[in-house]
């Protein structure tokens, strides 16, 4: 009886010390408006409702507080190409996307019959999703068996179809979702403006598309066609990408970062001696400098750490820095954002970024996406979930 109690003592414990399960929580954004899936599956949004990307009658402009998106099921997954466009892999295996239609994002034969569609539809072609990205000018998805289909406008080899076109040309257009040739067994896929990263189930990264910073980690700004295996990264855990930049998560929980990311380089600068580039781009996939070495978590423009910290770094015109102030911080050690503590996931998408403490509280700064134009130039609280404790 008393190994019995202390067993159910032990177990208690355990439930109140394990951390939350943070992944309950996903998070896609960009500069105006935000797309959450609650631990309970419901898919919220908020910010600038412009061809009604939250969802709601295009009439109502904002969405002040995050709202469920009607007329979608539960979801797994979320991504937003730009302030324009949402879309949502659901439970059900489907991905469904809405807003402005710029580059088929829409999926189907063309644009599809409208310029905009103002409520979720299917993507046509695709089932058994588990994984999205979208980007400016189409969008990608993981099946269940290991390929990756993507669809849009095949610009600077986006689409891995082998042809190339030159940056701000336009491409060749798919609007049907179609495999990407030559790569199974992906895990889990990752995108930024135009380029892609995919980790296959060997743990080996595999990029194509644009790479203007060096966002496909060759150590070139080539641009690539066809998927190309990443020679220097091996046991990758997770991906992340947005923009141009592109990271890694290792086994042991360090992350190497390329592209357009902090770097110890010293800034390029014109004849005259001004600053042409002040952050110029990390050629190959490496350690984050200084004192962002050790984040535990990585988005564009912020990182949190193992002991619920937050650096920021980058222009601050928004707030985005989360610091109160409005001084830009391009520094490789970043700024330290005072005010947080407890911090298990960061997002970001533009001018915002989001967190998420151990206790649910989910904090967004940067441009607020309201009708009075303002910003948060301070973490702010949006809303609070009830997260899941892990098991040990």
């Amino acid at each position: 009886m008393l190994m019995l109690l202390m067993l159910t003592l032990a177990s208690a414990l355990a439930a109140q010390i394990s951390p939350p399960a943070a992944d309950e929580v996903q998070v896609a954004t960009s500069s105006l408006h935000t797309l959450v899936i609650a631990p309970d599956g419901r898919v919220l949004c908020q910010g600038r409702n412009q061809h009604a990307v939250c969802g709601v009658d295009p009439a109502t402009a904002f969405v002040e507080t995050f709202s469920p998106v009607p007329g979608i099921p539960k979801g797994r997954a979320v991504a937003v190409a730009d302030i324009w466009t949402s879309m949502v892999l659901g439970v059900d295996g489907r991905v469904y996307v809405w807003g402005q239609n710029n580059s088929g994002l829409l999926g189907g034969t063309d644009r599809g019959p409208t310029f905009v569609r103002l409520q979720p539809s299917v993507v046509a072609g695709l089932d058994r999703v588990v994984g999205i990205v979208a980007f400016l000018h189409g969008g990608a998805a993981l099946r269940y068996d290991g390929t990756v289909w993507m669809w849009g406008e095949d610009r600077e080899g986006l689409l891995a179809t082998g042809t190339l076109t030159r940056s701000g040309e336009s491409g060749k257009p798919q609007y049907t979702p179609r495999p990407v040739a030559g790569l199974d067994g992906v895990t889990q896929i990752a995108g930024g403006s135009k380029h892609m990263v995919a980790l296959k189930s060997d743990g080996s990264v595999w990029v194509w598309g644009a790479n203007r910073s060096a966002q496909l980690g060759f150590g070139d700004t080539t641009a690539r066609a066809i998927p190309s295996k990443i020679p220097s990264l091996t046991g990758v855990t997770r991906i992340y990408a947005h923009g141009e930049m592109s990271a890694a998560r290792q086994a042991d929980g360090s992350w190497l970062v390329w592209g357009a990311v902090p770097s110890t380089q010293p800034a390029t600068k014109d004849v005259f001696g001004g600053v042409l580039n002040d952050m110029p781009p990390v050629l190959t996939p490496s350690p984050l400098p200084g004192l962002l070495r050790d984040a535990s978590d990585v988005a564009a423009g912020a990182v949190a750490f193992r002991d619920g910290t937050v650096r920021t770094w980058g222009g601050n015109s928004f707030g985005s820095l989360g610091t109160g102030g409005s001084v830009d911080a391009n520094a490789p050690r970043g700024v330290l954002v005072r005010s947080l503590s407890g911090i298990l996931r960061v997002w970001a998408g533009g001018n915002r970024v989001l967190a998420l403490k151990s206790d649910g509280t989910l904090y967004l700064w940067g441009s607020a996406g309201l009708a009075d134009g303002r910003n948060y130039r301070v973490p702010t609280v949006m809303t609070t979930f009830a997260l899941t404790p892990r098991q040990p």
